[in-house]
């Protein structure tokens, strides 16, 4: 059975060395805001690549604390704001591949599981027994032996066969 949770508490992500992120979880709405924001990006720049634009948009609304990085002062951390999320991303690519890999990809296919298209499972399922009879043993199947037998003619035209003559 399903339980349902009040909240789920949000996660610290090690994104790379001395970099870490603490993410909130919520599927739903990290899939809307992340459509959101890729709206945005290609309505104001049809150039942008849309996927970078959703997984972005997926960070940017999951991301509420980040760690171990740096203000462009050089003083402290830097503000948490989508554009500085953004450059993050776009300037380390290794830390846009781990988020995309983990953080983004469970929200997608937590998603998936709702609309009942998740990934299905690797092998054949032992539960449940195929319902369609393989065409090789359904009835009235032409075997592979089997040969047709040659077509007749109508009967208009002329007979190949020369007529009697009386």
């Amino acid at each position: 059975m399903f339980q349902i949770a009040a909240t789920i508490p949000p996660k610290w992500i090690d994104l790379a060395s001395g970099i870490r992120g603490l993410f909130r979880h919520g599927p739903s709405e990290a899939i809307v805001s992340a459509r959101r924001h890729a709206r945005m990006v290609m309505e104001a720049d049809d150039r942008s690549d849309p996927e970078f634009a959703f997984i972005t948009g997926c960070v940017i609304w999951g991301l509420v604390e980040w760690e171990g990085v740096g203000a462009v002062e050089g003083e402290g951390v830097a503000d948490l704001t989508a554009d500085n999320v953004v450059a993050l991303l776009r300037q380390r690519p290794d830390i846009y591949d781990k988020l995309d890999r983990t953080y983004v990809q469970s929200i997608v296919d937590a998603a998936a599981e709702k609309k009942g298209s998740g990934r299905s499972p690797t092998g054949t399922s032992t539960e449940v027994p195929p319902s369609a009879t393989p065409a090789a043993t359904a009835p009235n199947v032409p075997t592979a032996k089997t040969t047709r037998a040659p077509k007749r003619g109508n009967g208009s035209g002329r007979s190949s066969k020369a007529a009697a003559v009386s």
